[in-house]
């Protein structure tokens, strides 16, 4: 092999390897969620602050907080409503008090969830008592709006209004007994959602 070979062989080298690295240091693609697209666009039926604002009484001094559900909390859930709620997760939320007591009134709370292939946004608000308020749903992605809207409607959900969390509970097994598994999934969602509400505010005094 004579030098001319030899060197031009090792340039090879050297602009492979310098390529490799390059190749290592671009940053990776970012990976999409499973269901991201197959969707479609989100299809949005109320602006979330609209709808908290309406499931708390007019001229309530309202609080944005960011918490989990105390032990104590947790504990009232699963013996008064029946419902076996998550002790880590961080619940954000409205909390409404009287101006001139600061009495609590009650409290709302949005979130979305994954439905099959895309999410659904959901809101609800409690009393005092831990009875629902009103109820809606924000959203949903374009694939699933008409499935959404015939399973259980679309906005506020005013048959939920005045119902207890367990009440939402038995709603949503008879509708998964009836094979409304649309409705059956979004009642769930909002019975979690109404417990932990009622949880974060039972025997609230700060």
């Amino acid at each position: 092999m004579n030098e001319s070979t030899w060197m031009y062989r090792n340039r090879r080298l050297l602009m492979v390897g310098a390529l490799m690295a390059l190749l290592m240091l671009l940053p990776l693609p970012r990976q999409a969620p499973a269901h991201e697209g197959h969707a479609g666009p989100m299809v949005d039926f109320i602006a979330a602050n609209d709808a908290l604002k309406a499931m708390l009484p007019d001229g309530a001094k309202l609080t944005r907080r960011k918490e989990a559900v105390k032990a104590a909390g947790a504990a009232w859930a699963q013996s008064t409503l029946g419902v076996d709620l998550d002790g880590d997760a961080i619940q954000t939320y409205l909390l409404a008090r009287d101006p001139s007591t600061s009495r609590v009134l009650g409290a709302a709370m949005d979130a979305e969830f994954e439905y099959q292939h895309g999410d659904v946004k959901l809101a609800v608000g409690v009393d005092a008592a831990g009875k629902v308020t009103k109820a809606a749903v924000l959203g949903v992605n374009e694939k699933y709006a008409d499935e959404v809207r015939t399973g259980i409607g679309s906005g506020f959900l005013e048959d939920l209004e005045g119902r207890t969390v367990p009440e939402l509970g038995l709603r949503a097994k008879a509708a998964y007994e009836a094979h409304e598994n649309a409705a059956g999934d979004i009642l769930g969602h909002l019975r979690d959602m109404a417990a932990a509400l009622a949880a974060l505010t039972h025997g609230m005094t700060t």
